[in-house]
C-alpha cells in the first residue's frame, strides 16, 4: 500500500508541475482602450453621421461628440431625433445610457472615435507597446495591432472615416458634417 501512496503523490507531482510549464492561452483583449482627456486641448463638438455594419446589418445613427480637457461625451440620435445613446468617460470612469434597447459596442465606439481624433502621442500611451500594443500612424491611416494582430484600421479621407473593426467582425463607417472649436 505504501508504494501505491508514493506512486500516486510523485504522479501527482509530476502532473502539477508539467501543468505549469506548458504554455496557457493568453486571455482575449476586453476591448479597446479609453483614452484619457487631452490635457490643454480645445473643447471640440464633432457632429457625425455614423454607420455600422455588421455582416449583412446595418445600424445609422447621428453623433455629436464633444471633447474637453475634462471628458468625452457622445450622445446618439435616431434619424428621428430621440436620444438613444448617451455615452460620457471622465475621471470617474465610464458611464453608458443605452435607451435603444439594441446592442452596441458602446465602449468601443467612443474608443474608436478617439483613436481616430487624438493626437499620436495620446494614443501611444493610452496603447503602450510594453502590453502588446503597436500603433502605426500616417496622414491618412491609423492602424492598431495586438500582439502583432491586426485590431483596428482607420483610413480618413476628408471628413469621411471609415474604420474595421477586425477583432470583432463589423466596419464604421462616419461622415462628420460638423466640426466646431470651442474657446477655452
Amino acid at each position: 500500500m505504501p508504494y501505491l501512496i508514493r506512486t500516486f503523490l510523485l504522479l501527482s507531482l509530476v502532473a502539477l508541475a508539467g501543468c505549469s510549464v506548458v504554455p496557457t492561452a493568453e486571455k482575449p483583449i476586453d476591448g479597446l482602450i479609453l483614452l484619457t482627456p487631452v490635457k490643454g486641448a480645445n473643447t471640440q463638438v464633432l457632429k457625425q453621421k455614423v454607420t455600422l455594419k455588421k455582416y449583412t446589418q446595418a445600424k445609422q445613427f447621428l453623433a455629436v461628440t464633444r471633447f474637453s480637457a475634462q471628458e468625452t461625451k457622445l450622445v446618439a440620435l435616431l434619424p428621428t431625433g430621440q436620444i438613444f445613446l448617451y455615452l460620457v468617460h471622465d475621471e470617474n470612469g465610464f458611464e453608458e445610457k443605452n435607451e435603444s434597447g439594441i446592442a452596441l459596442p458602446s465602449k468601443d465606439i467612443l474608443a474608436m472615435i478617439q483613436f481616430t481624433f487624438w493626437p499620436e502621442s495620446n494614443i501611444k500611451l493610452g496603447y503602450p507597446e510594453s502590453q502588446g500594443w503597436q500603433v502605426e500612424i500616417t496622414p491618412n491611416t491609423r492602424n492598431l495591432y495586438y500582439k502583432k494582430t491586426l485590431l483596428l484600421e482607420v483610413k480618413i479621407e476628408s471628413k469621411n472615416v471609415s474604420i474595421i473593426h477586425h477583432g470583432d467582425h463589423y466596419n464604421v463607417d462616419i461622415h462628420t458634417f460638423d466640426q466646431e472649436v470651442l474657446p477655452l
